[in-house]
């Protein structure tokens, strides 16, 4: 414990000090929550899902200006093309809620929900390829996730199928939920074989360093 200073010194350095330190914090911050809300504020992008099966559906999420609506077509080309089972969904319900891009923040041990700024949005396109997202375990589920402006399932001029993941990774249930409370850090789940990457891992590690950029 450190020493106890004189009052005048206290007073008259120390705690205004403490002071100063504090308005200087919540400047930082302020200004960090600005930059944010002015890069959420530029995105102009669309998201697609597809959900396959008996009574699947097919849904454009449209931004602009920040703002989202649904819609039964793009605005933009998809820079997120999402595709998942029926039999799918209500797993990734449970796990994800209403923010459904949890699953991204949560493999990346984001620990909070995933903003989507310009320059994240720009970044998660710029990876590009396919990747397939399998959680294992009780209450897992599977999708593919295509980075780009080409839907899953869509065939290329060399006739593959877009279902073809570059990269997939298989996290272990009671791990993913661990590093989506921040819990516990992606290396971590990793060197303890919670994490299993399969294909092109430099993918995978570009669409972390995407996710976990800077708001």
């Amino acid at each position: 414990m450190s020493e106890t200073p004189d009052p005048k010194t206290f007073f008259r350095e120390r705690f205004p000090a403490q002071l100063n330190r504090s308005l200087a914090e919540q400047e930082q911050a302020t200004q960090m929550a600005q930059r944010a809300l002015a890069g959420m504020r530029a995105v102009a992008a669309t998201i697609r899902f597809d959900v396959r099966g008996e009574g699947g559906v097919t849904v454009f999420v449209n931004i602009e200006g920040g703002r989202s609506s649904a819609g039964d077509a793009p605005t933009h080309p998809p820079f997120l093309s999402i595709a998942l089972d029926c039999s799918h969904y209500e797993p990734l319900f449970r796990e994800a809620g209403d923010n459904v891009l949890g699953f991204l923040g949560g493999i990346s041990g984001m620990g909070a929900p995933i903003k989507l700024t310009r320059d994240r949005v720009e970044q998660i396109a710029a990876v590009g390829g396919t990747l397939c997202f399998e959680l294992t375990g009780e209450g897992g589920f599977q999708l593919l996730a295509k980075l780009g402006d080409a839907p899953p399932g869509d065939s290329g001029d060399s006739g593959d199928s877009g279902d073809r993941a570059d990269t997939t990774i298989r996290v272990d249930a009671q791990a993913y939920r661990a590093l989506r409370e921040g819990k516990l850090e992606p290396q971590q789940a990793f060197l303890a074989g919670k994490i299993a990457v399969e294909g092109d891992m430099q993918r995978a590690m570009q669409l972390a360093l995407a996710v976990l950029s800077p708001d």
